[in-house]
């Protein structure tokens, strides 16, 4: 049995070394065929801060995904949760507060509303979410008039184009040494706690050595621009909360076992209907932060784009 395990983490762990090899070399050509332009610190801040929007969608639909389901409108949902934070910063004047926590909930509403259509009434994801999108697209045309919105906040702004210092990206970076080298210790220990053997700690510090120095690398070139973008330390943040509820929760538990055989995880005592109502308001607050930031960065609202709902579907 140890042996087959060893095998198997040895399989994993090879085919995650090739691909970052093989991504390496992909990098390393647009390097060269952009006559030495790619691999620039601004280039690579610029083009994070790009795929922040459809990296927290991508967290969310995972999740989705997992399940079994699908959601099609969250291009379309962008547009309207971003319409309502900008409609009620500047044209109702609320506070920035107010806005952010109207362009949230109205993903969370939206992803309850779909979340119960596909659990409780058993309309497939897939009409539910396209007749979505192109509701909630037909929404914000409606809430802007066809019309453009500036936003001149420029609190609001900083969401999707500031930056911190670089003291404080190195405070951050050493924060999250500290809780790699955390982890590290503490999975090496469980390994002895719960009997599996004795604890490898210089096995587990080597390997330690890749996400660390990964740590070390992206604040210095986020730092050799103009630091780390807010859009990614969210981005972060949000994939850190993923990865934490689909591997560490018995939430995310369920999500597999619904998406593996719902007919067994419901004979089991999952409440599938409930988890994929949670799911899917999940999907809709990760959808209404990233409006925040699609909208922060272009610095107003209009409908939303169509080739940011083909991305999306």
């Amino acid at each position: 049995m140890n042996a087959t395990k060893e095998q198997l983490f040895s399989r994993s762990s090879l085919r995650a070394y090739i691909m970052i090899f093989v991504l390496g070399l992909i990098w390393l050509f647009f390097h060269w065929a952009t006559d030495s332009i790619f691999l620039t610190s601004r280039n690579l801040s610029n083009l994070m801060t790009q795929m922040t929007v459809t990296a927290i969608l991508a967290v969310g639909m995972l999740m989705v995904i997992v399940s079994a389901n699908i959601d099609l409108s969250v291009g379309s949902v962008i547009g309207f949760a971003g319409g309502i934070a900008a409609y009620s910063l500047t044209t109702l004047e609320y506070s920035l507060p107010v806005s952010i926590l109207f362009a949230v909930l109205v993903g969370i509403a939206i992803g309850l509303f779909h979340g119960a259509l596909t659990a409780y009434l058993n309309i497939p994801a897939f009409i539910v979410t396209l007749g979505g999108l192109l509701a909630w697209r037909g929404a914000t045309k409606w809430l802007l008039q066809g019309n453009t919105i500036p936003i001149s906040s420029d609190e609001f702004k900083f969401i999707g184009q500031g930056n911190v210092p670089q003291t404080i990206g190195w405070v951050l970076a050493g924060v999250a040494i500290l809780f790699v080298i955390f982890m590290t210790f503490r999975k090496a220990a469980s390994v002895k706690t719960y009997g599996l053997g004795e604890a490898a700690y210089g096995r587990e510090v080597l390997k330690a050595l890749l996400p660390i120095g990964g740590i070390v690398a992206f604040i210095w070139v986020m730092n050799s621009y103009l630091g780390v973008p807010i859009p990614v330390l969210i981005l972060l943040a949000v994939a850190l909360t993923g990865a934490f509820l689909t591997n560490s929760t018995t939430f995310g538990r369920y999500l597999y076992a619904i998406g593996g055989n719902a007919e067994a995880a419901r004979l089991s005592g999952i409440n599938n209907k409930r988890n994929i109502l949670k799911v899917y308001a999940l999907l809709g607050a990760l959808t209404g932060i990233a409006s925040l930031i699609f909208t922060a960065r272009v610095g107003s609202e209009d409908h939303p784009p169509i080739k940011l709902i083909v991305l999306s579907g």
